[in-house]
This record gives C-alpha cells, sequence and structure tokens, in this order.
C-alpha cells in the first residue's frame, strides 16, 4: 500500500504540528530523524516531508502530499485549490495593516505605496483602498519598507507586535486572523478517502478535547 504522504511545514509551526499528529496516534519522525535534517522520512505506512510553510500549499494542491499543515496566510494568498477542513488552534497570528504614525490607512482613488509578502492578501482585504496603490512584494524584513520610506504603509503578520513597537510603528486595521490549517490534495480525499478519513477523525478527536487546545495551542 502506498504510504499517506504529510507535509510538514518547517519553523515556528513545525513542533506543535507535529505535537498534535502524535497526540492523534500518528508514528511522528523520531528525534534522530529530525535531527538529520532528513527531507522524507518513512514510520509504519506514512511518509513524513518537511517543506517550507509557503511551498506546503504547493506540494498539496498537486499531489506530492496528500495531507498537510499549512499558515492560512498561505493558503488564502496562493488560492490553494485543496480541501481545508479544519483550522488548528496554536500558531495563531494577524495580518495588519501598518503605518509609521496613527491614522487612517490608504484611501479610495489616493495613490500610495503598500510593501508586503502577500500582494494579493493586500489588494482583496483593502478592496478599492488598494485600487491606486503600487503593491511591492517582498521577502525579507518588510517592516524595513516603513522604516526606510520605501512604502507608506505595510500588510504584515503580527504575532506579539514586539518588531512594530521596536521600529516604532502602528498597527492601523487588522486585515485577518491566521492560524494554520488542516489542507487535503482533492484526489487523495476522494481515491484514498479511507486513510485520510482516519486521520482527520483521530485530530479532529484530540481537538475535541479541551485539555487538549489548551496544551496544543497554550494560553490564549
Amino acid at each position: 500500500m502506498t504510504p499517506l504522504r504529510i507535509a510538514i511545514p518547517k519553523g515556528r509551526l513545525q513542533t506543535p504540528s507535529l505535537a498534535l499528529l502524535e497526540e492523534a496516534g500518528l508514528p511522528i519522525p523520531g528525534t534522530e530523524d529530525l535531527a538529520s535534517r532528513a527531507l522524507r522520512v518513512n514510520r509504519a505506512g506514512f511518509e513524513w516531508i518537511f517543506v517550507r510553510d509557503a511551498d506546503v500549499p504547493v506540494y498539496i494542491q498537486h499531489g506530492a502530499a496528500d495531507i498537510g499543515i499549512a499558515g492560512a496566510d498561505q493558503l488564502e494568498e496562493q488560492r490553494a485549490d485543496v480541501h481545508q477542513p479544519f483550522d488548528l488552534p496554536f500558531g495563531q497570528c494577524r495580518l495588519m495593516l501598518i503605518g509609521k504614525e496613527p491614522g487612517a490607512g490608504p484611501v479610495a482613488g489616493r495613490r500610495s505605496t503598500i510593501a508586503t509578502k502577500y500582494p494579493q492578501l493586500a489588494k482583496s482585504r483593502l478592496g478599492s483602498r488598494a485600487s491606486l496603490a503600487e503593491i511591492v512584494t517582498l521577502q525579507g524584513s518588510v517592516e524595513l519598507a516603513l522604516v526606510l520610506g520605501l512604502a507608506d504603509y505595510i500588510v504584515d503578520l503580527v504575532e506579539t507586535g514586539s518588531t512594530i513597537r521596536a521600529n516604532r510603528l502602528e498597527p492601523l486595521e487588522l486585515l485577518m486572523n491566521i492560524c494554520p490549517r488542516v489542507a487535503v490534495n482533492r484526489e487523495s480525499f476522494r481515491f484514498k478517502r479511507t486513510a485520510v478519513r482516519e486521520v482527520l477523525d483521530r485530530l479532529q478527536t484530540v481537538l475535541a478535547s479541551p485539555k487538549q487546545r489548551v496544551e496544543i495551542g497554550g494560553a490564549r
């Protein structure tokens, strides 16, 4: 039988994602596997792959992975054509419009420059206010675009707010609440339904427990 392939995002979501899957009874990679930096790990009928958060939707949509965990920001930005059965209770953050000083954000019909890693989300969430805006796409520190005058505003993720406070920037508007989501390849959901459904049912059983929601998600 072909192993069910699960995509795990590297970085801040990796540890809580694996903790959740382990609690659900899945044979996650061991400490030695993780320390080896292996990109693929086979365990008891499951194949685990470790990729960048931004790449998880791509692997799932194109069938290189059956199931994965990805941030809602990446799924929405890429408009990923995948099944998204439920959100997960950890790694929450906010997509914010941020400026140099308190006040209103972009105004419809007025030109401005907005720097962001999320051009599609910025356009859709700001709507007509972004109609005349120049959207500058960056991959690194977006806050620097405001500090150096490259942009009038930025749209970026905020978790604790420490970075924007340290740079004396101002949060102007909440555009979207972000959390990780379970994502499933549509063909896998159809043709590997029994195996996929078992994983989803196990996860939902864990998430249904208030005790486990606190342990996995942390204090909220």
